[in-house]
């Protein structure tokens, strides 16, 4: 095939809304599934082999996490100051030299500390401002479907987590910093030019807009979900190993059921949005969540009940989010300024909700001896209130409904 024959047909297969989404898939790969998720593997490799502490590693993981609900909380300004697809852009490569520049463990703890706190910090960015930017040029009936693929880089991220990552440190930590860091600087160099077109960041002096009040609503049930979602997404290989004695090679096959379901998710909810609507979407994801967290404790004797378990939790992990992302653009009304503001604070409490589940839990083992089995327990009572909230009447307020004028800034 001739080059202007290979040029014809990539140009009709990549039309403009797939370049977007795939601009924005490209996104949450780097600044979240490959910044944390991949993190997790190499940190316990970060031990055994003598690179740090238990503890040293440890501080590590939060730094990301603390740098992750800075980025959440700082989005908005930035987005105000920069435009937006520059921004996106230089957290990308942000993510990428944080990984690149750690490949020596001769570096001091704090230029880890440091560059652990970049990618968290970028990795909050992109989460708060790539898919609401894209999700402004989609017409209003396809941004449930686009809104789904827009993250389906998380999964991704789970499966590069539980397969390259344990390949690649089989030949050290060195090898995994260099390998997963040049792979995000070749999802930055691929989607460079995939974005759309950067409008004018918008006057930082706009004044500020109150939240509806249906977004408190939002944020709660988000809050609530996210402690259903956190408890696979964080515990899972722990709770196998320790409360069911698996050895670590069949966890981790369990690990990959997790991130099958995971890869399923996005596309089984990218239907459902699309047949269904977006809430009545939200009303079967949340029982399948809470039927995952169940599952863990009353099938947990058999192989397959794990194995359910692990899939169900896993179809739900970029399911569940983009199901609020869409949420949120709704209750914006159009406005991306306002969507990332709502999307803003509740990527804050998905943030803040994890480090919290993280800090109890550790805390909880260590003065009490409090196993796994109870963090289930507390999942599964948590989505069922994220159900009961969603079930309650809601009160259709004047100024919630007040279409408001779609921008492009």
């Amino acid at each position: 095939m001739s080059l202007g024959g290979w040029n014809k047909m990539r140009n009709s297969l990549l039309t403009t809304e797939r370049k977007w989404t795939l601009a924005a898939m490209g996104s949450s790969l780097v600044g979240i599934g490959l910044a944390r998720l991949a993190f997790d593997p190499l940190q316990a490799a970060l031990v055994e082999s003598d690179w740090f502490t238990d503890g040293a590693a440890a501080y590590l993981a939060d730094a990301n996490l603390i740098g992750y609900v800075l980025g959440a909380l700082v989005a908005k300004w930035l987005a105000q100051r920069v435009p937006t697809i520059m921004l996106l852009r230089i957290m990308m490569i942000a993510v990428s030299l944080s990984f690149l520049l750690c490949f020596s463990e001769s570096m001091p703890f704090m230029w880890f500390f440091f560059w652990r706190f970049v990618s968290g910090l970028a990795g909050g960015v992109i989460m708060v401002v790539a898919s609401p930017t894209v999700l402004a040029y989609i017409a209003p009936e396809r941004r449930g479907v686009i809104g789904q693929m827009s993250l389906y880089g998380l999964a991704l991220g789970v499966l590069v987590a539980g397969t390259l990552v344990p390949l690649l440190l089989k030949q050290g930590p060195t090898t995994v910093w260099l390998g997963v860091g040049g792979i995000c600087l070749l999802i930055t160099a691929l989607t460079w030019r995939l974005w759309p077109p950067s409008p004018k960041a918008p006057d930082a002096k706009t004044p500020k807009t109150k939240a509806p009040r249906a977004a408190y609503r939002l944020w709660l049930e988000y809050g609530l979900v996210a402690v259903g979602v956190v408890t696979h997404m964080v515990f899972l290989v722990p709770y196998l190993e320790q409360n069911l004695q698996m050895a670590s090679s069949v966890a981790a096959q369990f690990f990959l059921v997790y991130a099958a379901g995971a890869l399923t998710g996005p596309f089984v909810f990218a239907y459902l949005t699309h047949r269904l609507g977006i809430h009545s979407t939200q009303r079967i994801a949340m029982p399948i969540l809470l039927a995952a967290n169940a599952a863990m404790l009353l099938l947990s004797f058999s192989y397959f009940g794990v194995g359910l378990s692990c899939f169900l939790a896993g179809l739900c992990l970029p399911g569940i989010i983009s199901i609020f992302l869409g949420l949120s653009q709704e209750l914006a009304q159009g406005d991306p300024n306002k969507h990332r503001a709502i999307w803003g604070t509740a990527t804050v409490v998905f943030a803040v909700t994890q480090a919290g589940v993280g800090y109890v839990t550790a805390f909880t083992l260590t003065n009490f001896g409090v196993a796994y089995q109870e963090l289930f327990a507390a999942a599964t009572v948590s989505v069922v209130l994220a159900i009961v909230v969603d079930l309650l009447p809601r009160r259709k307020h004047h100024q919630d409904l007040v279409p408001a004028t779609p921008s492009t800034s």
